[in-house]
């Protein structure tokens, strides 16, 4: 019998040491986040923290990782997506960080994205969700369109291309528009998938 009171005299007393509370995980101290190197064109080297955890609503806490690291064509800036881990992907969020040259990191508005694309001259940062398309200059400003799906994302000088692939039909749907004021210039329709990285916009 004295066995089987233990675990009951055991508990008692941790109740009586944390206060009358049974200590759960997120009584626990957060985990630090996860910390990641950039180095940039100019020499500047930063360490880039994910953002902070965060309570879990049953137990432990939620965590971010890396997903996508972008440099610029210039080397001059580097765009990091970090990720929340969760069970099932549509409860996933990302939230975007830009390295400057002078080694400041800058927190994106409007970065719960799933691509990010950079224009050639290094001057506009694209990242597309769901139904829309974020465009932001290197001081943080963002401008939205709402249109087609994103799935891989181009850029030339004057536009940027979002690939939208068509499951129903042949083919891939791609929606030009005009930059950096995100104005529609028409459509054109692709043969083939493009892979992320591929030039395909015109």
């Amino acid at each position: 019998m004295k066995g089987l009171f233990r675990p009951v005299l055991l508990t008692a007393l941790l109740l009586t040491l944390s206060g009358g509370k049974a200590q759960t995980e997120t009584d626990l101290p957060a985990p630090q986040p996860p910390v990641y190197p950039v180095v940039l064109s100019t020499g500047v080297r930063v360490q880039v923290a994910a953002p902070p955890a965060a309570p879990h609503p049953d137990a432990g806490w939620i965590t971010w990782s890396l997903d996508l690291k972008r440099a610029a064509p210039n080397g001059r800036f580097v765009a990091l997506l970090f990720l929340r881990d969760a069970v099932f992907a549509k409860d996933h969020t990302a939230a975007a960080q830009l390295v400057r040259p002078d080694g400041s990191v800058l927190d994106l508005p409007k970065s719960d994205v799933n691509i990010l694309k950079w224009t050639p001259d290094s001057r506009y940062l694209l990242g597309a969700g769901p139904t829309t398309l974020r465009l932001w200059n290197t001081a943080g400003g963002v401008r939205l369109w709402t249109g087609a799906r994103g799935d891989v994302l181009d850029a030339t000088a004057r536009y940027a291309c979002v690939a939208e692939f068509l499951f129903e039909e042949d083919g891939v749907r791609v929606t030009r528009l005009r930059l950096p004021t995100l104005s529609p210039a028409g459509t054109f329709v692709l043969d083939y998938r493009p892979t992320d990285g591929e030039r395909f916009c015109r």
